[in-house]
């Protein structure tokens, strides 16, 4: 499938260790295992997060440019898959190295928040970042908004979504029964509080259950309901079993990192409407026909959505839901990207 071989470096989840599943470490698995399949051959992936425990950066550091030294010669192309600390710390000291050898710097960002790490950043690594990665040869962004700010620098910028598989049967459109369910980290930034607030004004005929990590003590600070439930931490290969015993989605976050959250494409691959915010990139992935959008911490506008769902319009939304999720189909959105890399 590639033209020229690959170098591919990106962070990977553990199996046995659930604080290393993230939206990074899950779209870093998804992309290897869709080459694995279609080209085994003519790539090498080196792990950025080998050691895991707390702590192990400067290990990993080590480990990864050990391995890179070695391998880089045999490469034509080196691509580095980075969030917020692997864009400014790793990827510019990676670009010096690739231009060195002269090979080919792909550089992919995660995440939607590339405007505001610029601002917040030490200016001497917004320098460094600026010099080196947005002079990339090819760049790939999460999101459209990213999209534009980076293609004020560099002209061969590319949108490389969030995505997931469609490997398990899709949740036949069915009658309204009022499930709704939050999956995500359990804090107030995700808008668990104001869930909880609009479901304690229902009657007993509306339930939600929230899934997730707690990360902090929104659930003790506002007390659950007969119709809230808390239920747990889901391991990655429930998730999308747990999602069809629902409706629908909520995701009402104002969480500062928010890029195109794992949990709407999910949920759009399974036909499940989606109730979040306008709130960074969401409004690219959710729109009026595939679930509702609100303002950020207003719990009369989620009540609102909620209630807006009926046996009447349900079956729409959930076809609309299904539609929206060919965007972010792994077969079809990888398989545009091995051909811009085939490009280059």
């Amino acid at each position: 499938m590639f033209n020229k071989k690959i170098l591919i470096i990106g962070s990977f989840p553990h199996l046995n260790k659930p604080q290393t599943f993230g939206g990074t470490t899950v779209l870093m698995q998804n992309f290897a295992e869709y080459l694995n399949i279609q080209d085994a051959k003519n790539f090498k992936i080196i792990t950025a997060n080998k050691f895991s425990f707390k702590g192990a950066f400067v290990l990993n550091f080590i480990y990864l440019f050990f391995k890179l030294f070695f391998k880089i010669p045999f490469y034509n192309k080196i691509m580095i898959n980075a969030a917020s600390n692997g864009a400014f710390l790793i990827s510019p000291i990676i670009f010096l190295l690739s231009k060195v050898f002269r090979k080919k710097f792909i550089f992919r960002m995660f995440g939607g928040n590339l405007v505001e790490l610029i601002q917040s950043k030490n200016k001497v690594l917004v320098w460094f970042f600026f010099q080196t990665v947005l002079k990339s040869d090819l760049i790939f962004v999460e999101t459209k908004q990213v999209l534009k700010y980076v293609s004020n620098f560099n002209t061969n910028v590319f949108w490389f979504p969030n995505v997931r598989c469609v490997n398990q049967k899709l949740k036949a459109p069915n009658d309204f029964k009022k499930r709704f369910v939050f999956i995500s980290h359990i804090k107030k930034t995700k808008g668990v509080g104001e869930i909880i607030k609009v479901f304690k004004s229902l009657d007993k005929t509306y339930n939600v259950d929230l899934f997730g990590p707690v990360k902090d003590n929104v659930l003790h600070n506002i007390s659950l309901t007969n119709n809230v439930n808390y239920k747990g931490t889901l391991k990655p290969n429930e998730v999308i079993k747990t999602l069809n015993n629902y409706d629908v989605l909520l995701l009402p976050t104002y969480h500062e990192g928010e890029g195109y959250p794992g949990i709407i494409v999910e949920s759009f691959s399974q036909g499940i409407p989606v109730v979040s915010t306008v709130w960074k990139a969401i409004p690219e992935l959710v729109d009026e026909y595939s679930g509702i959008l609100v303002a950020p911490r207003s719990v009369k506008e989620l009540k609102s959505a909620v209630l807006h769902f009926n046996k009447y319009n349900y079956k729409q939304f959930s076809s609309n839901a299904k539609k929206k999720f060919n965007y972010f189909n792994s077969e079809i959105v990888n398989k545009k990207i091995i051909t811009i890399i085939n490009k280059l």
